[in-house]
């Protein structure tokens, strides 16, 4: 054999295939359905980091250690495992904080020890009493993929399902990989935007795609109590507000994980502290800038900017700062899907617990209005 012989294993071989096959195949698409032959053609295996925390908390953890664990390891959402059934039993979000908070507070804190010494597992066991349903059923529900689903079908599932977060489960070994977000499927479509043909819409402006939320808008000002604010994202199911002052221009936004720090200093027993006495805390108005963007602004700098500044919303502004409407990351997914006719073999490749495409019971975080 002569020394300058390259040994190329099987496996590395198969994957080389696959990437020039996709190559070629991009190029004999239409330019316009370019990104939905990318969503198709890669999986959720494909969109996993190649490291990261994966957050997995036992039933049996109180609820208050639980949120801990969260502001700790800075996420908004972690698994639920049940030991006695060697199973997954749901997510534990900011959502069922607020849940609790609100229970609390109109129980005039007497449920107070409740939210300091219950289990996850009491929490979730009481919610699916006042369901209706049996503790049996616990973790039934759940809606998951499985690595090898593309990322189509987690886009599609996730609309449709109007959920913000899906575990991606191994469907033989049933190990918990990942959450999949939209935020992780766009941020994987960036890595090779400058590698695919663009599509003509990406150079058109917000104002000629008319996405975005325009109508309905639900604002708050600096005087909004916090249980108002929570009670809004319990009802309304939005995952942040924009702040505006007296002349309504927008000051600041408040998020449901800026929540946390409830948890994180344990000042939740005061809920009706108005929001100006809040955001002074937890935003450094020297340093904390607002993701915004305009009507004139082009879809593909604003694909950039959801994806450089991290955020899962930018607020549409004029040029005096008053609030136009609001284009969440969820408004641009769907747009992204929403052109091309939903395909019938993706709706059979989502898994779940039971087998059978009924409503989840453990919901994950809901979706950006």
């Amino acid at each position: 054999m002569s020394d300058n012989c390259v040994v190329i294993e099987p496996a590395v071989l198969q994957e080389l295939r696959t990437k020039r096959a996709r190559r070629d195949s991009y190029q004999r698409i239409n330019s316009g359905e370019i990104y939905q032959s990318f969503f198709m053609t890669h999986t959720c295996y494909d969109c996993m980091p190649k490291s990261g925390k994966v957050l997995l908390l036992d039933a049996r953890l109180s609820i208050r250690k639980a949120f801990f664990a969260l502001v700790f390891n800075n996420v908004r959402a972690a698994l639920v495992w049940h030991a006695p059934t060697s199973s997954n039993i749901g997510l534990i979000t900011i959502s069922d904080f607020i849940n609790m908070l609100i229970a609390a507070y109109d129980t005039k804190w007497n449920s107070l020890d409740t939210l300091e010494t219950s289990s996850i597992l009491e929490w979730k066991q009481d919610l699916h009493r006042k369901s209706g349903l049996k503790d049996d059923q616990l973790g039934l529900n759940i809606v998951h993929l499985g690595p090898q689903d593309n990322l189509y079908t987690a886009i599609l599932t996730s609309t449709e399902r109007k959920i913000h977060r899906i575990p991606v489960i191994d469907p033989l070994s049933h190990d918990f990989l990942f959450l999949i977000t939209n935020k992780r499927i766009l941020k994987f479509l960036y890595l090779f935007i400058y590698d695919l043909p663009q599509p003509p819409f990406i150079h058109q402006t917000l104002e000629e795609l008319k996405l975005g939320t325009y109508e309905n808008l639900v604002l708050i000002n600096l005087q909004t109590k916090l249980i108002e604010v929570l009670r809004i994202f319990q009802t309304i199911r939005i995952s942040a507000l924009p702040v505006v002052d007296n002349e309504k221009r927008l000051r600041d936004i408040y998020s449901k994980f800026d929540i946390m720090h409830l948890a994180a200093t344990r000042t939740y027993a005061n809920l009706d502290v108005p929001l100006c006495d809040i955001l002074d805390v937890i935003h450094d108005q020297n340093t904390h800038q607002l993701a915004t963007c305009k009507m004139g602004d082009k879809l593909f700098g604003l694909m950039d900017k959801f994806v450089t500044r991290e955020v899962h919303r930018l607020i549409i502004v004029d040029d005096d700062q008053h609030i136009v409407g609001i284009l969440s990351m969820s408004d641009l997914m769907r747009f992204l899907v929403s052109k091309f006719e939903k395909l019938d073999s993706t709706r059979s490749n989502i898994y779940v617990s039971n087998g059978h495409l009924s409503v989840p019971t453990c919901e994950s975080e809901p979706m950006d209005t």
